[in-house]
């Protein structure tokens, strides 16, 4: 039997524009980027532009120097935010592959230990559909700023990702096939892919996030006009419905995160209300 319980949760804060992907740098400090163009960052109870990349970015990491990766939907690509001399660049880094154009990046996970940065090529919601099931998962390779491929133009509208605590799984919530796939990373850069779970019911999985437990925790998003409340899942280690997260009054789920620096704190990003949440999550989940 699933069990399904009410999420104690509250809204951190309220905009005027969409929030998408809560984050956090290595000292713990938290963010989340608007489709604006702003990337905010929460200081002492306050939400402050941090910077703005003058496009509409939707996901953010950070690696251990402090400098972030990036993905923006208006400029389609994959751009790098350092300091330098106090003054903050951001550049492109990846725009194209195979001299075609990225379709517009969605999400991001940082790989430390495969010193890679994985994405989502999804564009805009709709662009990829189960009739042009066309978005990707690629990967770059840091080491050597090489682009490769690990889906390649056949995915329906793949959004977020999330990456197992042994850095060898990735997961990919592929929203319009209302389905999570598996990639299995060897070490010789070899990738195999398969369906890790298939959901029905609601729109589909647009936000992953692994807890230190092992079980990953998936965002069922679903339009305001068909659902009042949101869904998150809970699932084990081979793929299995453990429990269900209801949040009341927010059905469209785009982002999360579970906190560093608290591992029963879950982070959420939700597009009716235009909030940052802050989930309390039971250590028994």
């Amino acid at each position: 039997m699933v069990s399904r319980q009410q999420a104690n949760y509250e809204k951190l804060f309220q905009l005027a524009v969409p929030l998408y992907c809560p984050t956090e740098d290595q000292d713990g400090n938290l963010y989340t980027v608007s489709t604006n163009g702003d990337v905010y960052q929460v200081t002492e109870g306050q939400m402050e532009v941090a910077f703005t990349t003058g496009g509409q970015p939707t996901g953010l990491v950070f690696d251990m120097q402090g400098s972030s990766f990036i993905a923006d939907q208006a400029h389609q690509a994959i751009l790098s935010q350092t300091v330098t001399d106090n003054r903050i660049e951001i550049t492109p880094v990846i725009k194209d592959f195979d001299g075609n154009a990225l379709k517009g990046p969605n999400s991001m996970i940082l790989s430390e230990k495969n010193n890679a940065l994985f994405f989502t090529d999804s564009g805009p919601m709709g662009e990829t559909s189960l009739e042009n099931a066309t978005g990707s998962v690629f990967a770059i390779d840091l080491g050597v700023s090489m682009l490769k491929p690990v889906i390649y133009n056949k995915l329906a509208y793949p959004s977020g990702l999330a990456l197992s605590n042994d850095e060898n799984l990735i997961y990919v919530s592929e929203t319009y096939a209302n389905r999570i796939l598996r990639i299995v990373c060897h070490s010789s850069g070899v990738y195999h892919t398969s369906v890790f779970h298939q959901f029905s019911g609601r729109l589909g999985p647009t936000a992953l996030a692994m807890h230190p437990s092992g079980r990953l925790y998936a965002a069922r998003y679903d339009f305001n006009e068909c659902s009042k409340n949101g869904v998150i899942s809970i699932l084990n280690e081979n793929g299995e419905l453990e429990g269900e997260l209801l949040v009341q009054d927010c059905p469209e789920i785009t982002g999360l995160y579970f906190s560093k620096v608290q591992d029963d704190i879950l982070y959420a990003t939700e597009s009716t209300s235009n909030s940052l949440l802050k989930i309390q999550v039971n250590q028994n989940n």
